[in-house]
């Protein structure tokens, strides 16, 4: 069994473990030395209660973190604009292995994208296609942050009967829901790309449809993406129209929760809140 790499995902989430139950055990050590607990007890009960505390404190964290974000002026799905820029691809060694591996296996550049401008957040996505262009590579830069993770990977194919084969490691809690005609598959504990691409070609293959190449450009394919999203989310009642967005914000009641519920999954079980298609 391998070690496992520095940043990788797997050790935020045992270091988030370990966070919540040296806390918990600190706080029922000082509770059971105060002068006004009655007779001897058992520290158990007192762990217990300093565990939950902490559960409810970091809730209320994240609920204040979604409501901010709900009335927030960013977009749950960017618009994004050609970048001509060139400025991509981060200076770092990762970033240089997977240019290069992308390059070795045949995958070309199809287009580069930026959301943002220098004086707000910067998102920054490039696009490859295989020599059949039928699997497509979107890699999502992002800016320096504490998880050490700067690079998400998305795999997208397409069927003949309109199926959208997607399968992504983004650890970020978006908890929408997707098209009908969407199998979705996120695994946010890998972080190799050659990993996630084999994942992805197993399942297209297991589903044994026919694949079209694509004809369309990604940035068209993601303002169709938005669009589509947008109605989707809003008909399942995790987004209100745009009508209400001043008053309510963004997310309704089911879409705080649903997004609340996958911040916990993601950040002690890895896991998104759905794996199954039409939920991410």
């Amino acid at each position: 069994m391998g070690i496992i790499p520095l940043g990788h995902p797997m050790l935020h989430i045992a270091n988030r473990w370990l966070r919540w139950l040296l806390i918990a055990l600190l706080f029922a050590l000082l509770l059971d030395n105060q002068d006004w607990t009655v007779g001897k007890r058992s520290i158990l009960p007192l762990f217990l209660i300093a565990f939950l505390a902490w559960f409810l404190l970091e809730t209320m964290i994240n609920w204040a973190k979604i409501s901010t974000f709900s009335r927030s002026d960013y977009p749950l799905f960017p618009r994004y604009l050609i970048n001509h820029n060139g400025d991509e691809w981060p200076v770092e060694q990762k970033a240089i292995e997977i240019k290069e591996w992308l390059s070795k296996n045949g995958f070309k550049k199809v287009q580069s994208l930026k959301f943002g401008n220098e004086s707000s957040l910067v998102l920054r996505t490039t696009f490859y296609e295989d020599k059949t262009s039928t699997y497509r590579i979107q890699i999502h830069f992002l800016p320096p942050n504490q998880t050490g993770r700067t690079m998400f990977f998305v795999v997208t194919t397409l069927a003949e009967d309109d199926t959208r084969f997607t399968t992504d490691n983004i650890s970020m809690p978006f908890a929408i829901y997707v098209p009908e005609n969407w199998d979705l598959y996120r695994k946010p504990l890998v972080i190799s790309l050659p990993k996630l691409l084999s994942i992805h070609k197993e399942r297209v293959k297991g589903k044994g449809k026919a694949l079209i190449p694509w004809g369309i450009e990604p940035q068209d394919d993601l303002d169709r993406q938005r669009r589509d999203l947008e109605q989707v989310n809003i008909d399942h009642g995790f987004l209100y129209p745009s009508n209400y967005h001043d008053e309510y914000g963004r997310l309704t009641p089911e879409g705080r929760y649903r997004m609340w519920k996958e911040m916990w999954l993601l950040s002690y079980l890895g896991c998104p809140l759905s794996q199954r298609p039409n939920k991410t």
